[in-house]
């Protein structure tokens, strides 16, 4: 048969694959745009280029094959394939990015109520990816007649899945695995085979990776910016109060033009109080903010995470009781097997409500304050606060702001909530230290753990003494030179408040290496992302 002849018939195939070919250069482009930092090149790399570009290609013509076949097993299997390709490509539409790996660690290592909060912006694109999804299956199995063979495509992505597989055991990672922890591995498989292979695998290696977070044991070595011994402090009570996804632009402390927070602004600006402004998170995500707060933990590496002692260890080493009060819906897994369930695990009280309402925080801290007769206390709690999907309000809130959208009502009760904390101290103690901060922000209404989106960082800090020297002026000499209060700076606020010198020279090295750690896994300098978002 003449090669012209040939060309005509099979002319749907290779406009077909022709249309594959430009979509999957499209999606390939993209991704290795998304991961420029991760494969640490700073221009365009024609190689990874390709090699993304065929794994791709590939995995659509698989779909394809898959959806065209005579066995209704392995139609349903093509469509599920569709399906979760589709809803990575809805997410990058309706989000601007890829799916990262924050988010999917969300999902994974937090509680049902947490998971299923970050899943609301997932499950906001599966909508239109199912829609698509069955019209294309229709379409394609009434109307399509191109078949193409599944030798080549399936050949071609086992091929370059063992190539990587070979390149990734040349590499250091090889003795993370041999240690039974994939996760390096899996990120870098997301990276070569973006979308559906990527986060299956992703998702499919985290629960056989090693439990990193599974020793019990007290940490012995201090941080080698701590200054030993401890002073004999006699700052008796010290709470951190820890909000959830607050936005500090809805703060009538701050400014707001809603009556969001009028208890706030009373309790912080009687004396020796501290409203402080320009501060910000050092991470989008709860998993990652809490433990840069009550650890040495730095966005570059975990090391720290397990070779120093956490805060909770330091207070208890200088005689403090230490207690983790959470909101059940920031419950921690009876394993405690979560970034900060590592940390919370070191508490000698642990405790949660048995309701939905922040307000019974309070109830929680009357206990401890009133029964335990331990003279020094650190307390951390944890609020549900302004997590979507945004319910934590209820009549009295919104009575207080009618018409008010359910994000100013989520703050507005948190303001209640820290009230009612407020009251309780000051009943049980006149020698306290109080901190209110958030974890992170929020884009209102879209959510948090987005690479970009700086509403996600942007967050209220307040506090509150009965000790002269923790004032307003203490806190600002952890500002940077930048203007801004990182919040790397807690561990070493809170260090001091727990009778512990921090070493000069690495807490000014600290303080003036400002830095945001992202969701893709990722460091970028705080000013650099405040100017590119």
């Amino acid at each position: 048969m003449k090669i012209p002849q040939l060309i005509y018939r099979y002319r749907n195939a290779l406009i077909l694959l022709l249309v594959y070919i430009i979509l999957s250069s499209f999606l390939a482009y993209y991704y290795i745009l998304e991961f420029v930092v991760k494969i640490d090149s700073n221009n365009f790399d024609m190689i990874n280029f390709c090699f993304i570009l065929i794994t791709t290609l590939c995995l659509i013509l698989l779909i394809t094959i898959f959806i065209k076949n005579r066995n209704y097993f392995i139609v349903a299997l093509g469509s599920l394939m569709l399906f979760l390709f589709l809803c990575e490509i809805s997410y990058i539409i309706y989000f601007g990015e890829m799916i990262s790996e924050g988010v999917l660690d969300s999902l994974l290592e937090t509680n049902a109520h947490e998971a299923w909060s970050m899943s609301g912006q997932v499950l906001i694109i599966t909508c239109p990816a199912l829609l698509i999804t069955l019209t294309i299956v229709f379409i394609y199995r009434k109307f399509i007649s191109v078949k193409f063979r599944i030798t080549i495509p399936l050949s071609f992505y086992i091929i370059s899945f063992c190539f990587l597989f070979i390149l990734i055991l040349e590499t250091p990672i090889k003795k993370e695995i041999k240690d039974g922890d994939f996760n390096a591995m899996s990120e870098l498989i997301r990276v070569y085979f973006p979308a559906l292979t990527g986060n299956l695998l992703y998702v499919g290696l985290k629960p056989i990776s090693t439990d990193i977070y599974s020793n019990f044991n007290e940490i012995e070595k201090f941080n080698e910016a701590v200054i030993l011994p401890p002073k004999k402090t006699d700052n008796d009570l010290v709470v951190l109060i820890m909000g959830e996804s607050s936005l500090v632009t809805r703060y009538s402390t701050y400014g707001y033009d809603k009556p969001t927070t009028p208890f706030m602004t009373e309790i912080f600006n009687q004396k020796n109080g501290c409203i402080v402004q320009n501060a910000h998170s050092t991470a989008a995500l709860t998993r990652d903010s809490i433990p840069m707060t009550l650890s040495f933990n730095i966005p570059e590496s975990d090391d720290n995470l397990f070779n120093n002692k956490s805060i909770i260890e330091m207070a208890k080493y200088n005689d403090y009781k230490t207690f983790w009060l959470a909101s059940i819906q920031q419950s921690i897994s009876s394993s405690f097997s979560t970034k900060f369930g590592f940390i919370a695990r070191k508490s000698n009280y642990i405790e949660f409500t048995d309701n939905f309402d922040d307000i019974s925080l309070s109830k929680l801290l009357e206990d401890r304050l009133k029964n335990d007769n331990s003279p020094k206390k650190f307390i951390f709690i944890h609020l549900r606060g302004s997590h979507k999907l945004y319910t934590s309000y209820d009549e009295i809130d919104k009575q207080a702001l009618p018409n008010a959208e359910d994000y100013d009502l989520t703050i507005h009760h948190t303001d209640r909530v820290v009230k009612a904390l407020y009251d309780v101290i000051k009943t049980y103690s006149d020698n306290y230290t109080l901190i209110y901060t958030s974890d992170h922000g929020e884009i209102v209404n879209i959510g948090h753990g987005f690479v970009k989106g700086i509403d996600q960082f942007l967050i209220p800090f307040m506090m509150i003494s009965t000790k002269n020297e923790f004032n307003c002026q203490f806190i600002e000499s952890f500002r940077a030179t930048n203007g801004y209060l990182s919040g790397l700076m807690n561990k070493y606020i809170l260090s001091n408040l727990l009778g512990y010198e921090i070493e000069p020279t690495i807490l000014n090295q600290e303080k003036n290496n400002d830095r945001v750690y992202l969701s893709n896994n990722t460091v970028m300098p705080f000013l650099e992302f405040l100017e590119k978002n």
